[in-house]
């Protein structure tokens, strides 16, 4: 793990998103400060009653970086963003307060912190309505707290004698602002007379219009390093980027990626893991713990076969856009090592240079490509996914960045505890029948079960996928069928942990509510299988002996939703014919299958 100084940089990127993907794609800072930064169509928001979809709006996306949004209904008034490399971001904690005072869509207030470290970054853009009026009022009715080390940078659009050139028109409000900065404690950053707007164009002097600065939590620690001012960072963006570098008292540790299970799969040596899996003795059982014991160790042994032939999965490494070439990167060159008009040239070059390179991977990605490559170009329809949890809105009505109490709040919405007493015995209950016992399950049986599941179906805890089940059964069906069977015989199921994936639900407008996610379980494979064989029986019974009613549809053979909507229509146009009244009641039961009384449900099957 790498110790190091944490790297800002602020700058203007104008709504260009070409040069913004160049930035992400080359830049070295580990914090992008942006002032209008490009805000577009990402994805198209599809639903039954909205077929043609809705535009849903985002920021210039790079696997290298996060990317963080203030709040906001128009697109069009976003001017702040901040971007932060993942491994920045995995080793920070990170809060987006889109409820602070100071924050709007042109504004962003957002805290790392780090054990007992913290910094908080204010980005500002001043979008001034004229040069008589200014848009601070947002800011400048806000106070900063002078316990947390702040740092504020943006592009304030504002001339005044304390930074401004002599020749630049003093702006109206700049003594406001300027005394909203004494009140706050705030020291400047930017050394004197150096400029951070360039038109170039003859007759346009520059300006400085870019600010850094600090209150006194920051100068006191003497954390933060002199500013640095350069065009050369900048590409081409007619603003400078102003960077500086965060030393924290502590050295910050960088966490490495997470640690995925399971193993890169290679088909050509499933002969190898064959001859390492097969030998391998299996546990006896006599009872419920040597069920288990012998259920494990089945997810034991694949996993030792694994390691020994497979490498462990691993994130792949971000590279960033895989557009990205070596033309694209000598036109950057080319932009940094050129002034006046032939940098203008080489910065129309390097447009043309990325929108091609664009566009030729695109035509090879679609036209040379495997099936693979087209479901994943399919799979762009739907536009990005979140890829962490906001602050979510905890117990205690409170916004919380804490995963403790996050993980708590979404167990509590999610998992139900406090299940009502329901006997299992009730006064309609049918007569009993005769307790029938199961026959043992055959090898079959698993063959049907295991033919008619996806390798690439997410697996459970131990990251044992279909596709090993499939090779550990071929090599030794007798230790499946012998656990199998004795959880039917014992009454037990042996694989009861799942990991739990919480998922944003599509289009909510607020996801700081434990209600805009719903979570899915990852089961384990093994049991997946058994319960597939399982359910293939009761629903073989449910047909065989007439057991459901025809107006059910869900879980049948040769039954569907249109079977169900035209059973509906049916009613209702015999309704209508007769000169009667139809009414149809709809309704969704939350959280039913978390509620549903497993002693009620074991004494009907």
């Amino acid at each position: 793990m790498s110790e190091r100084p944490i790297q800002i940089t602020s700058i203007n990127m104008n709504r260009q998103s070409l040069l913004t993907h160049t930035l992400l794609q080359t830049s070295t800072a580990d914090i992008l400060v942006i002032q209008e930064p490009w805000i577009g169509t990402v994805q198209t928001a599809q639903s039954d009653s909205d077929p043609l979809g809705t535009s849903v709006p985002g920021a210039s996306n790079n696997n290298r970086w996060e990317c963080y949004l203030p709040s906001f209904s128009d697109p069009d008034s976003v001017r702040v963003a901040v971007y932060v490399k993942f491994d920045i971001a995995r080793t920070f904690s990170i809060v987006n307060h889109v409820t602070h005072p100071s924050s709007s869509p042109e504004s962003m207030v957002l805290d790392f912190a780090f054990k007992d470290e913290l910094l908080r970054i204010v980005n500002i853009y001043h979008h001034k309505p004229n040069d008589n009026h200014h848009n601070l009022y947002h800011l400048l009715s806000s106070t900063l707290d002078p316990l947390i080390p702040t740092l504020l940078l943006g592009d304030f659009n504002t001339h005044s004698h304390i930074w401004s050139f002599p020749y630049s028109t003093i702006s109206p409000w700049a003594s406001e602002l300027v005394d909203w900065f004494d009140d706050q404690g705030l020291e400047l950053l930017n050394p004197p007379s150096t400029a951070t707007w360039k038109s170039g164009r003859d007759g346009i002097r520059p300006s400085v219009l870019d600010l850094a600065l600090i209150n006194k939590a920051v100068a006191i620690s003497g954390q933060i390093s002199p500013l640095l001012i350069s065009f050369d960072t900048s590409i081409s963006s007619d603003h400078t980027a102003l960077s500086l570098l965060w030393y924290p008292a502590e050295a910050i540790a960088i966490a490495p990626p997470p640690q995925l299970s399971g193993f890169a799969i290679d088909d050509l040596l499933v002969d190898s893991w064959t001859k390492l899996f097969g030998p391998l003795p299996a546990p006896p059982i006599t009872d419920i713990p040597s069920l288990i014991h012998a259920a494990n160790q089945l997810h034991t042994d694949i996993n030792f076969s694994s390691s020994k032939v497979f490498h462990p999965k691993r994130f792949p490494d971000p590279c960033g856009v895989r557009w990205w070439n070596q033309d694209c990167a000598l036109a950057l060159t080319i932009v940094y090592h050129s002034e006046g008009a032939p940098c203008k040239a080489a910065i129309h070059d390097l447009r043309r240079t990325i929108a091609k390179a664009k566009r030729d991977w695109s035509h090879d990605f679609l036209h040379h490509t495997t099936s693979d490559h087209l479901w994943e170009a399919a799979a762009w329809r739907k536009g990005r996914s979140i890829k962490h949890i906001p602050p979510l809105l905890t117990l205690t009505s409170s916004v919380s960045h804490n995963p403790a109490e996050m993980s708590a709040t979404l167990s509590h919405r999610f998992f139900t505890t406090d299940r009502p007493e329901v006997s299992p015995f009730q006064p309609d209950n049918p007569d009993p029948l005769p307790i029938r016992d199961l026959p043992l399950i055959t090898q079959a049986e698993v063959l049907a079960a295991l033919s008619k599941t996806s390798n690439k179906s997410a697996p459970g805890p131990t990251g044992i996928n279909y596709k090993l089940l499939k090779w550990a059964f071929q090599s030794r069906p007798d230790r499946f069928l012998t656990i199998f069977n004795a959880a039917i015989m014992l009454g037990h199921h042996p694989w009861k942990e799942a990991t739990v994936v919480v998922l944003p639900k599509p289009n909510k407008p607020d996801y700081s509510l434990p209600k805009a996610y719903r979570p899915i379980s990852l089961l384990e494979c093994c049991g997946k299988l058994l319960e597939k064989i399982i359910a293939k029986r009761i629903l073989s019974d449910a047909h065989s002996f007439d057991i459901l009613p025809p107006s059910q549809f869900g879980s049948r053979d040769y039954h569907s939703t249109v079977d169900a909507a035209l059973c509906l229509t049916h009613y209702a146009q015999a309704a209508v014919k007769c000169k009667l009244v139809a009414s149809v009641v709809l309704f969704d039961i939350q959280g039913f299958f978390n509620n549903i009384n497993i002693e009620r449900i074991t004494h009907i099957l």
